[in-house]
């Protein structure tokens, strides 16, 4: 899950932009996504340097529980989504293109990156019978509350 995203480090190609926005946890909060996950969690937000990020889980972290977080990266769609592409050929077997979720959406495992105009919304989910659909619902209540964005 994390090797996406250490390889896109790595290759430099996600950048920081500083942007005042909401934080993942205002922008769905742990009632909110209670309701999409079907338990009850709690929300931990980790805000740094041009992203913030919520993690949600059920309350003591009962292994195999309902679980997911959002990280919403300002201004590294495109670049996001090329990283993805790079480690493609080594990650493949587990990737797949998701139509009808933003601009742009892939899935690695549990992880699926979305592009929203300029912006990479990185949702992990675990935990639920059907984690697609469980992604639809939250990049919906998170399309409904994020500003417009301009095309990349």
């Amino acid at each position: 899950m994390r090797i996406v995203s250490l390889a896109l480090v790595l290759a430099g190609i996600v950048t920081s932009n500083a942007h005042a926005a909401p934080t993942a946890c205002e922008l769905i909060s742990a009632a909110d996504m209670s309701a999409v996950l079907g338990k009850a969690v709690t929300a931990v937000a980790d805000d740094r340097g041009g992203q913030t990020k919520c993690t949600y889980e059920a309350a003591g972290g009962e292994i195999g529980g309902a679980y997911a977080e959002v990280q919403l990266n300002w201004g590294d769609g495109v670049a996001g989504m090329k990283g993805a592409g790079m480690v493609e050929p080594q990650l493949g077997q587990v990737m797949s293109r998701l139509a009808g979720l933003g601009d742009q959406a892939t899935s690695v495992g549990p992880m699926i990156l979305i592009r929203r105009g300029s912006d990479l919304i990185t949702l992990v989910i675990s935990g639920v019978p059907d984690s697609t659909s469980t992604a639809r619902r939250i990049y919906g209540l998170l399309d409904t509350r994020l500003p417009k964005s301009a095309a990349p």
